[in-house]
């Protein structure tokens, strides 16, 4: 391995060790996971420095190493995800903002936003590595089709198959990008007035709602579709949790989001709510309750 390697090798970690986080967690869909696998990925680039060949894209090679990582990982745990099962909301903000506007592409470089890093849990590994590697870092095929011990052709159809499958798991990608903030300022209020009457306005008719309990807390475990039984939803939880709750809009997932806290608990996170929003109107909500992904985000208002 020689000196010039390593110090090429180690520029390059300096330059992406948070876009090489953010590939994990999308990978993954856990902060805790997403921080091992980064770290594991950034020891093992180091360790192979000497096979980057010269004229090699080190960006490339690095998500390459990552991906493998995070295959690896999952292969061991072979995890089976609930329906409503989200992903660890992160208050992890400094990513290339996407162009303005409605979403024109199946996923946006750099994209961390909870409901696109949430409906790539629900893709096969290889079909999320795949995807992740050629449309969001870039990756020619044939160095995909590598990565996941494949051919060229072999890689071309997992990646269609993945974009098939993205596309069916957002259930619809004609949203504001990003999330309008007036809609999550207004749903704020609602939420913290308690107001049925107030919510009810702000969806669409075709909205739908998922809400994660973790398995602890008691929830729907099937998704919400409509706007009465959306409605409905909010009014039950209303009558049963009777607690004083306040509600504020903070930065989760490169997006706006609101974080509901219960003052009279010393502000612990009751809940983080993420909406996609289209000409001014919820047209999908996404709520985590799972106390385990919720503990994390108390640093966000400390």
């Amino acid at each position: 391995m020689s000196e010039r390697q390593t110090t090429t090798v180690l520029a390059a970690i300096e330059r992406c060790r948070k876009r090489l986080w953010a590939h994990c967690y999308r990978m993954s869909g856990r902060r805790t996971d997403a921080d091992d696998l980064s770290q594991e990925a950034i020891a093992r680039a180091v360790e192979r420095a000497g096979d980057l060949r010269d004229g090699a894209a080190v960006e490339g090679w690095l998500f390459r190493i990552a991906t493998t990582v995070c295959l690896d990982d999952l292969r061991r745990k072979r995890r089976t995800r609930a329906v409503t099962e989200l992903v660890d909301p992160v208050a992890f903000d400094d990513v290339p903002a996407p162009p303005p506007g409605p979403e024109a592409a199946a996923l946006l470089r750099d994209d961390v936003r909870l409901a696109v890093v949430a409906a790539l849990q629900h893709l096969a590994p290889k079909q999320r590595a795949v995807l992740l590697l050629h449309d969001v870092c870039g990756l020619p095929l044939g160095e995909v089709a590598e990565t996941i011990g494949t051919n060229g052709n072999a890689a071309k159809a997992t990646l269609r198959r993945a974009r098939a499958a993205l596309a069916r798991a957002r259930g619809r990608v004609d949203v504001d990008v990003p999330v309008d903030p007036a809609v999550v300022e207004q749903l704020a209020r609602a939420l913290e007035s308690r107001s049925v009457e107030a919510l009810s306005a702000l969806l669409a008719e075709d909205v739908w709602g998922v809400v994660d309990g973790g398995g602890v807390e008691r929830v729907a475990t099937r998704p919400t579709f409509g706007a009465r039984a959306l409605t409905r939803r909010f009014a039950n939880l209303s009558r049963r949790v009777t607690v004083a709750v306040m509600c504020r809009v903070v930065r989760l997932n490169a997006e706006p989001a609101v974080l509901v806290t219960i003052p009279s608990a010393g502000h612990a996170v009751f809940a983080s709510v993420h909406v996609e929003t289209r000409e001014g109107r919820i047209v999908a909500m996404r709520v985590v309750r799972d106390p385990a992904k919720l503990v994390p985000l108390q640093e966000v208002i400390q």
